[in-house]
This record gives C-alpha cells, structure tokens and sequence, in this order.
C-alpha cells in the first residue's frame, strides 16, 4: 500500500511549480532605485540556490503608477513579479493618481517585505547649508527659492512634513518628480537642484565620493552606521519615513506559485549573506513583514498615518 501511495504521489510532487523560463520584474521607476537594489542582493542567492533568473524591466512615469497600471494586466502565472516603493504603491496612488489608476493594491498578491532605507535630506557639496537646522531657517525666511529634488511619493510626503512643521506655505518649497531617486539626485549632483531626497541607500556612496551633503535623516533613531548623523526630527519632530519594497505577484495567482516565492524569497531576505548587503547600504529588514497578512498590515498602518499628508499635496 505505502509503495502504491509513492507511485501516486511521485507525478504530482514532480508537477510542483517553479520558473519555467526567465522572470520579469518590473520597477516602476528607473534604474539604480532602492528597490532594484535590494531585490538584486535577494535575488541573486535565490538565483544560485534554484537556477531561476530574473529579468529588470523598468516603467516609470506618474510616481509608479504606469507600471502598475501594466502589471495589473499580466498574467497570473509566476513569470512576472514587480517590487514597488510601499508609499507609491499603497499609501499616495489612489489619492494623487485616482483618476488614471486600473489598479487596487489590495488585489495584488503580496509576498513579503525586502528592506527598507529611511529617507535623508542631501545638498550639493556647494550649498551653504549643512544642518537640518540651518535648511529650516532657510525655508522659514523664504528669501530665496528652495528646490527639493525627489525620486518617489514618500519623498514628497517627507518634504510636506516638514513644510507642515515648519509652519510656511507649501509653495515655498518646489518639490520636481523625477523618474526614481537614482534620476533625481543627478540633477544636484550636477548642481541643478540644490537639494534632494532619497533613501540613505541611494545617496550615501555620493557622500563618500565627496560629491554629496547629507543634511539629516528622518529616522525616529540614529541609523546603524550613521550614529552621528543629524536627524531631521530635530526641526520636524516625528519625521520618520522610510524607503520600502515589497515584492508582490498578480492578482489571483496560485497558492502554488506564491509559496514558491515565500519559501525562496524569504529565507534569502533573512540570509546573513543578504544581511551584510543590507548593512553595507544603510537597509534593515522587518521580519513582520515576511507573510502577506504582514505585509498587509504594515501597509495599512502606512496608509493611516500618511495618507492624511499625501491628501494635502496636488501632484506636480
């Protein structure tokens, strides 16, 4: 009997799911983004252990939202995942995009978390300014036009937090979208913007190329790493907000196919191999975050505290 039981059950373990061909992953910003970065640390141990390869495919435009507009209509069937920035994706889509949305963020399939990267205020090397204090007096004096450069929706949010603290109109801050971070701080490294905001991961290689300031993180504590750096809730008290990336799948796909990304994904993500990456780039990971109801739950208590702002913002 036990030996005719194998023989029925070795056809169905034989048809258990994986990669029959190369995965796409969109981004829905352009390279060298926070998600990229983090899903490439990942990927690559899932990529050795499996012999599964995944494939970049970058859609930016409206904070995201073409891209996800796109991958709403996928199919299904495990060959295409997308890791978008949790504020874009989640919290400011519907309130700044409603009118062009296909999508619901709750239909699509989460698997887990990456990491995440607090968000930091950057300043070319030549702008006077070197202290979260020293950019609130700039902007509280209004003498001169402040323009931020940034990347994603969760940038925007920081920035009108700290307008909002600040006490000053919206307007005296110039707030230009690009198509992900990597794009916007080009533009202060080129001195065409004088400051910007990323993740600390995107912008502190420029900072020890000696081609970037770091003006102050929005972090409720000092960063591993950066002990010493100033923190923005010293003129903006609350200030925390953070890059994050979740990998998630279409809606409606296969229990099958979503616990081959869970059993793959999440043990790479709690690797000490990706744990060194992590730590090298100023990322931490939130194991809460390592199951779609975590997820979930993390996404609608981001939705709760920044929504509020993200309403009082036009998009640009």
């Amino acid at each position: 009997m036990k030996k005719l039981l194998l023989v029925l059950l070795l056809p169905l373990l034989a048809m258990a799911w994986e990669p029959r061909r190369p995965v796409t992953v969109v981004f829905p910003n352009g390279p060298g983004a926070g998600n990229e970065i983090s899903f490439r640390f990942v990927a690559s141990i899932v990529e050795k252990k499996t012999g599964a390869t995944f494939v970049s495919e970058y859609r930016p435009g409206a904070d995201g939202n073409i891209a996800m507009n796109h991958f709403a209509t996928v199919p299904a069937d495990g060959h295409t995942v997308a890791v978008p920035a949790c504020q874009s994706n989640w919290v400011t889509g519907d309130i700044w995009y409603g009118n062009m949305i296909r999508y619901d963020a709750q239909d699509f399939e989460p698997v887990a978390n990456i990491a995440r990267s607090p968000l930091a205020f950057w300043a070319h090397p030549s702008s006077p300014v070197n202290t979260p204090q020293e950019l609130a007096e700039l902007i509280r004096s209004q003498k001169r036009p402040v323009n931020i450069a940034i990347g994603g929706g969760g940038h925007r949010l920081a920035v009108q937090y700290l307008v909002d603290s600040l006490k000053v109109s919206a307007g005296s801050v110039s707030t230009p979208m690009y198509k992900g971070p990597a794009q916007a701080l080009l533009d202060v490294l080129g001195g065409h913007a004088e400051f910007g905001v990323t993740p600390v991961t995107v912008g502190w290689p420029h900072v020890q190329a000696g081609k970037l300031k770091l003006i102050g993180i929005a972090n409720n504590q000092p960063l591993k790493g950066l002990e010493r750096a100033p923190l923005m809730k010293t003129v903006a008290p609350g200030l925390s907000i953070h890059g994050c990336w979740n990998i998630v799948l279409p809606k409606g796909t296969p229990a099958d196919v979503q616990a081959w990304y869970r059993d793959h994904f999440v043990p790479a993500i709690r690797s000490a191999e990706a744990g060194e990456k992590f730590a090298e780039n100023m990322m931490f990971i939130t194991p809460a975050e390592h199951t779609p109801a975590g997820v979930r739950a993390s996404m609608a208590q981001l939705r709760e505290v920044w929504q509020p702002v993200a309403r009082k913002i036009k998009p640009e």
